[in-house]
């Protein structure tokens, strides 16, 4: 086996840990949300709201947990069958060093930052009219979006 595929079966059982490591995470934030909601634990409940606003909330981060935890099992499934099975672990570094796939989503991602970037600027505008605090919310996080994607941009730029 060369060098390029010890260093990617290295970089997947990291991905393994990180992956695991998050899946305890959500498992332990959905646990408290559930805690919460049966009254086994008062203090860990949403702030504002009426308790349907609460049980609504409590729903909303049990099912997105699930949902990605779910996601991140798939994931962690693939990579242990790769790293038992020399012809899946080539597949799958061919499949994440494809560079014309890698081309795509580094384009996709460009687009879609400077596509939200407008509609947020403009979303804070309108939002400004129902609510003002909504309204600077929106812009706020849509100026730190363009001042990151400026940082990014310099930093790599100096970096080559």
């Amino acid at each position: 086996m060369d060098e390029r595929m010890e260093k990617f079966r290295d970089k997947i059982k990291l991905d393994n840990l990180t992956i695991g490591l998050s899946c305890f995470i959500l498992a332990f934030f959905s646990f408290l949300a559930a805690m919460g909601e049966a009254g086994f634990i008062p203090f860990f409940n949403p702030i504002g709201g009426d308790s349907h606003w609460q049980s609504m909330w409590r729903g909303f981060i049990s099912g997105a947990t699930f949902g990605i935890i779910i996601f991140m099992v798939i994931c962690l499934i693939r990579n242990i069958r790769a790293l038992h099975d020399e012809k899946l672990l080539k597949k799958l570094y061919i499949k994440e060093h494809d560079e014309r796939t890698i081309q795509i989503w580094t384009a996709a991602r460009a687009r879609a930052m400077q596509t939200f970037m407008i509609l947020g600027l403009v979303s804070g505008l309108i939002a400004g009219y129902f609510s003002m605090v909504v309204g600077i919310t929106i812009i706020a996080m849509t100026t730190l979006q363009a001042f990151t994607g400026l940082f990014f941009a310099l930093y790599y730029s100096y970096k080559t």
